[in-house]
């Protein structure tokens, strides 16, 4: 069982989540399955439910993998399911909490952001309505760094390429 963890653990950082979009939306799968016993957003779970020193993903307060528990169906989850979500976790852990601390104040959630207002267009992300091109905007807006700037378009590019929707 260690070893189907492992591999499960290195498939789900090695699969970007836009490649597994179309199975399922990352962020309505753990609407759908998580969200009625765990935080609202996968965000907040990974932030204030898994323990942020720790790798792998381990739980907070149990201590335990979080791989072996989505392995073993927790949530009712399919193993494709599992897999879509341990790479959603590990990409919002890589991305930190740059959105959480420099965002959140003005935006809810960079999912409702991407979805309300922005759009890939051309391969570039851009206004939805007013045809900007983000990643210029973010090197003006919310007093990013341009290094900030440039980890936030990939936080938002990530989830336009994951989440589906029709535009």
């Amino acid at each position: 069982m260690h070893g189907l963890t492992a591999a499960l653990s290195a498939l789900a950082i090695l699969i970007a989540p836009g490649a597994l979009a179309s199975e399922a939306d990352p962020h309505q799968l753990y609407e759908n399955k998580c969200a009625g016993c765990h935080s609202p957003h996968a965000g907040d779970f990974v932030w204030l439910e898994l323990d942020a020193g720790q790798e792998p993903l381990v739980g907070r307060n149990s201590g335990g993998s979080v791989a072996a528990l989505l392995e073993r169906g927790h949530g009712r989850l399919t193993p494709a399911e599992a897999t879509i979500l341990l790479a959603h976790f590990q990409a919002i852990r890589t991305s930190g909490q740059l959105f959480r601390t420099k965002c959140r104040m003005c935006h809810d959630t960079a999912t409702g952001l991407v979805s309300r207002a922005l759009i890939l267009r051309d391969g570039t992300l851009t206004g939805r309505y007013t045809g900007r091109d983000i990643a210029q905007f973010l090197t003006v807006h919310g007093r990013l760094t341009p290094s900030e700037a440039e980890q936030m378009l990939g936080v938002l590019e990530r989830i336009a390429t994951s989440v589906d929707r029709i535009d």
